[in-house]
């Protein structure tokens, strides 16, 4: 996922996802823990005319929110109460919507930064192994 930009993703194969209801950050995080969905926080329309919402899971991370389906929500009457009334207050100037732009930006250093560290802690543990091999 290291270049991924969520709405270009999502407009080339959001047919694809349409067919799995459960997300996959909702099953995978850091702490291998299911986290339900704490509120959206962005919503989008992609060119076939299907909307996405930004869900950010309880305890986790704003920058580990995904971009999800409707019938999400089916199951989180609260959630979604709760995002109508947050985009009737953006419409109404009392609330500034997420700058989904950036939101990817972030999700994308952070990314590459992940990746990063993993490459780092391969090369540490490969150099050990080979000073480990001239020291027998």
């Amino acid at each position: 996922m290291a270049s991924l930009n969520y709405l270009q993703y999502l407009e080339e194969y959001e047919p694809d996802l349409g067919e799995d209801n459960e997300s996959l950050a909702s099953l995978e995080t850091d702490d291998g823990e299911d986290h339900p969905p704490e509120k959206i926080i962005a919503e989008i329309t992609v060119k076939n005319g299907n909307k996405w919402y930004l869900v950010k899971w309880k305890d986790c991370p704003v920058l580990r929110s995904s971009w999800e389906g409707g019938e999400l929500f089916d199951d989180c009457p609260k959630v979604w109460d709760a995002w109508l009334v947050e985009k009737q207050q953006q419409a109404e100037g009392k609330s500034k919507p997420l700058d989904v732009a950036a939101f990817n930006k972030a999700v994308l250093n952070l990314e590459v930064a992940e990746s990063q560290r993993r490459a780092l802690r391969r090369l540490r543990r490969k150099v050990k192994r080979v000073l480990s091999s001239f020291e027998t």
